[in-house]
């Protein structure tokens, strides 16, 4: 699909609006979506019209069996896997239901049509983000009396937050929209910039509104959905598996603009380290991981990072070295 005015273009592949045939998967995700959301709206229209009570606000009105709230998650496990089919926000539900249907259906395919990898990053990635959240935020509220643990949580950023960042990891370099004829602005806008520009924005909106609890909900996910397709992802092609991404422009690093990436950089080299070494929770990537990686990177389109290659020749040459002397 491609639009050209004066001042932009847009253009977005015309896999992503290929809706001829929709997968298993997002057909059931699609259907369990306006389902569950539906019948919790109906619920609690229904519960605000017999309680006939004029003081009585409609947000106060909540379903634990499918909201996330902490006080209350003993008691209705199952609403770590519900909240991730539910939005209370008309917005929220509109952006989510599109990006499931163009997104997931486009994500299904570019995955070899693998519905059980799709419904495992939705439903167990979201599902294990959420008791994550629900366990930080009954520890907050243990220290504090500002958390409320019977309110509902805002269980389903998945959608949201992580097809963005699978869109940056298979089409990083294709343009979303170009302007033109405004030469103080940046001209080009790919889907590499999308995951950084959605998350400034929910963090700037969520320090604008005081909502700690969100701010730190859509940072988990974040972080959640990249390490999930970052090490432990299976993706087959024909015969061929591969766990995970270990190329380089998947990277954490180079979600982050430039300018902080300085700072960030010896954190995160840090904080890799401890996780392989010291906590094993995660493989350490060899080299033929990162090169295999980094020949699919390219095939979609993403461009070769020339400083970290020449860094990792000049690693593994001095560990050949130190071998040889050793």
């Amino acid at each position: 699909m491609r639009y050209n005015s004066k001042y932009f273009v847009i253009n977005s592949p015309d896999a992503l609006f290929n809706l001829n045939h929709t997968p298993q998967a997002t057909k059931f995700l699609v259907i369990g979506y306006v389902a569950i959301s539906g019948a919790l709206l109906f619920s609690r229209f229904s519960k605000y019209n017999s309680l006939a009570d004029p003081k009585l606000e409609f947000n106060s009105i909540v379903s634990p069996v499918v909201q996330l709230i902490p006080s209350k998650i003993w008691k209705f496990p199952f609403s770590l896997i519900l909240s991730n089919f539910i939005d209370v926000q008309m917005w929220k539900f509109i952006i989510n239901i599109i990006n499931l249907i163009i997104g997931g259906s486009f994500i299904e395919r570019t995955w070899n049509y693998d519905s059980k990898e799709l419904l495992r990053f939705v439903l167990i990635v979201g599902s294990m983000t959420n008791l994550a959240l629900v366990l930080i935020t009954i520890l907050l509220g243990l220290v504090t009396s500002r958390v409320q643990l019977d309110e509902p949580l805002d269980g389903n950023y998945t959608t949201l937050i992580g097809f963005p960042i699978i869109y940056k990891q298979l089409m990083p370099e294709t343009t979303i929209f170009q302007l033109k004829n405004l030469n103080f602005l940046s001209k080009n806008f790919r889907f590499k910039l999308l995951p950084i520009f959605l998350m400034s924005y929910l963090t700037l909106f969520c320090l604008i509104r005081m909502r700690w609890i969100q701010l730190l909900l859509i940072w988990v996910n974040f972080l959640s959905c990249w390490v999930y397709l970052r090490f432990f992802q299976v993706f087959k092609t024909g015969e061929q598996i591969t766990v995970g991404d270990a190329s380089d422009t998947f990277q954490l690093l180079y979600f982050f603009p430039d300018l902080i990436k300085p700072i960030l950089k010896p954190i995160f080299d840090k904080t890799y380290h401890f996780a392989c070494t010291k906590l094993q929770l995660i493989r350490p990537f060899d080299y033929d991981d990162v090169d295999k990686s980094n020949f699919i990177a390219e095939q979609r389109g993403a461009k070769k990072i020339t400083d970290t290659a020449v860094d990792r020749r000049k690693q593994l040459a001095l560990q050949i070295l130190q071998e040889r002397m050793s």
